[in-house]
């Protein structure tokens, strides 16, 4: 019998609704993240891994904002799924890789517009306890959450280099990612005692 989540085949994926005003929402934030944080130009950075596209509400977004929106969606997501407060509110410093907080621990969301079989964590990996992955093609009402990994297991993946940039990352693959529901039931050690 297959498992998912078990190294055989991915875990079933869970779809969360989004709407348009969560996507304009995003884009706000975006237009504020790349106004403070001036990432075009930056270390040689020309714009997003993301093309230039017309997102679910009729947005029209650049490259350099694209990835951003595409992210900050997906984070919407896990927290309509996990049940808590969606964190807009800009930092000068960012979130320090730390998407939410939930009672199991820290997480990192990762969003991509299409589903690979492996996911990709740029190094330095921010240090959290959990990555959720999902997809969001930037043109639907709904998110898929994929499925979460722990950070020690991250580190046990090999590096390598990207194909875009000088920089390196751990693949992660689909088929090692966890169903997401489990992680939404871990409870700090105090409540359950």
């Amino acid at each position: 019998m297959e498992s998912e989540g078990q190294g055989i085949r991915p875990p079933s994926p869970v779809l969360v609704d989004v709407t348009a005003g969560d996507v304009a929402a995003c884009y706000e934030f975006a237009l504020r993240c790349s106004r403070l944080r001036q990432y075009t130009g930056a270390g040689g950075w020309k714009g997003g891994l993301v093309p230039p596209m017309n997102l679910f509400g009729g947005i029209e977004v650049d490259g350099t904002n694209a990835g951003i929106v595409i992210g900050k969606v997906g984070e919407i997501a896990m927290c309509r799924l996990a049940g808590v407060h969606v964190d807009l509110a800009l930092k000068d410093g960012g979130d320090g890789g730390k998407d939410l907080s939930l009672p199991c621990g820290r997480v990192q969301v990762k969003t991509g517009r299409k589903p690979f079989s492996s996911r990709l964590i740029r190094e330095p990996i921010e240090r959290v306890d959990w990555f959720v992955f999902a997809t969001w093609s930037g043109l639907s009402g709904s998110v898929s959450i994929d499925g979460y990994i722990a950070y020690a297991a991250v580190l046990l993946f090999p590096l390598n280099p990207s194909k875009r940039g000088t920089w390196m990352n751990r693949e992660v693959p689909t088929s090692r990612l966890r169903p997401i529901r489990p992680l939404l039931s871990i409870r700090p050690i105090d409540e359950v005692l």
